[in-house]
């Protein structure tokens, strides 16, 4: 995202540096050691546990929550995290006013003259009334869950989901395997550069989804917005900011995961306002999904929004061995009246943006891009990828993911997070220079419900 908004939303060592070799890569390496503690324990509620994981300004919060109904998990999660809903919603919402007057010039325009006409809540608001008939409704009861749990208004708990839809991200999608992994299994890199300063970033949270079978009450609702008679519940976290019960990134206990980052095209007539917002169809692709196939129908037959790039991943564990029969990579393009697939072989090739076996990728800027500095990494780094050395000499030298750099290992079933924090006084402030945290996603999704 730009600088304070979504503006849409939205090696081990390489024996040389190197960005030298190109002077488009002005970043430098991220030494920081992994933190490879395990969550400890805060409290429980009814159908909800909290943990934290790392200290101090790396602290993430892992909050899980079980249904029971969606209203059932949503107040879980304002039961937990009460303290810090009702310090976050005003802190953030003065924030906007404080800084949206720089940003409206960097905004669509439409966006930018609802803002100036209606202020940030009636803009958030109208964007609402002609969203809220595409949104399947256990949407707006998780919210209302949210709201009772901690005290804080259904309104601006539904303001702050809309923001993603208003104004966008640069951001960096990559998903690597085969030959060009260390370990031949499905890399997945989520950079999210937006507004590294804003104060949601103190409030980091990973919020890990049980929904049980009560869920299938909503298999009419689920076929009226998928139009797909397989349904199924799976356990799922998004890696994202309080009280954002959308995806903007995050990964499922079927070993499905998302990313997204802004598509800026000039085919403005493939867009539109009235459908259900991205960050809620991504959530019900990592929910309801099981498969590349699974999930690609429902962005076909879900109404969409705005124009977004996505990188989608898959990867089935109970085989024998591992192939492109069972990693699955796509990055997408996708819009209210375009839905374009890539695998590897179908990107384009360019001298800034290379085509390589096995790699699906967008950096931060407008594509096809102009900077040469990721292909240029991912080049030198071909055959050695691994989290590590993604983080390390990949996002951290391309200078991507300022606000949240997440990296998913499917094949270790772990997701490497790290988020920017503005108020650290020893720096540094980016995602991408700070230390990541390797969650161990197996793990967590078996947390038992409380008793």
């Amino acid at each position: 995202m730009s600088s304070i908004h979504l503006s849409l939303f939205c090696l081990f060592a390489v024996i040389y540096p190197v960005h030298l070799l190109d002077p488009s890569c002005t970043g430098n390496y991220n030494t920081n050691p992994i933190i490879r503690d395990e969550p400890t324990f805060v409290s429980s509620v009814p159908n909800g546990k909290r943990f934290v994981v790392g200290t101090d300004y790396t602290k993430i919060n892992i909050v899980h929550v079980y249904g029971g109904t969606p209203y059932d998990m949503g107040y879980a999660l304002g039961s937990l995290m009460s303290k810090e809903l009702n310090i976050l919603i005003p802190e953030y919402f003065a924030y906007l006013d404080k800084t949206i007057e720089d940003e409206l010039k960097k905004l669509p325009p439409f966006v930018a003259k609802w803002i100036a006409e209606l202020g940030i809540p009636g803009a958030l608001d109208l964007n609402y009334e002609i969203t809220r008939i595409y949104t399947p409704p256990w949407f707006d009861e998780e919210i209302r869950g949210i709201a009772a749990g901690s005290g804080v208004s259904y309104q601006n708990i539904r303001r702050l989901n809309l923001i993603p839809e208003l104004i966008k991200a640069a951001c960096t999608v990559l998903g690597a395997w085969g030959e060009s992994t260390l370990t031949s299994a499905l890399l997945h890199v989520r950079s999210l550069d937006w507004d590294d300063q804003a104060p949601l970033a103190n409030y980091a949270i990973v919020t890990i989804y049980h929904p049980n079978a009560s869920y299938e009450g909503y298999a009419d609702h689920f076929h009226e917005f998928y139009k797909q008679e397989n349904y199924k519940s799976h356990a799922f976290a998004n890696i994202g900011y309080l009280g954002m019960i959308g995806s903007i990134g995050g990964y499922s206990e079927a070993s499905i995961g998302l990313g997204e980052k802004v598509w800026i095209t000039k085919e403005q007539d493939i867009t539109t306002r009235f459908g259900n917002p991205w960050t809620y169809v991504l959530r019900d692709v990592l929910q309801f999904s099981h498969s590349i196939d699974s999930a690609l129908t429902m962005f076909t037959n879900a109404h969409r929004t705005c124009s977004i790039h996505l990188g989608l991943g898959s990867y089935e564990r109970n085989v024998s061995a591992m192939n492109d029969e069972n990693i699955g990579f796509r990055g997408i393009e996708y819009s209210a009246n375009e839905l374009n697939i890539y695998n590897w072989e179908d990107m384009f090739d360019t001298p800034h943006h290379p085509r390589l076996k096995n790699v699906v990728y967008w950096d931060k800027h407008v594509q096809p891009s102009d900077d040469p500095c990721l292909g240029s990494l991912l080049v030198k780094g071909y055959g050695q990828l691994s989290p590590e050395i993604i983080i390390q000499n990949i996002t951290s030298v391309a200078e991507t993911g300022n606000a949240i750099n997440f990296v998913l290992d499917y094949g270790e079933n772990a997701a490497y997070v790290a988020y920017s924090a503005p108020d650290d006084p020893q720096g540094p402030l980016e995602a991408y220079k700070r230390a990541h945290i390797r969650l161990d996603m197996a793990k967590l999704f078996s947390e038992p419900a409380p008793k």
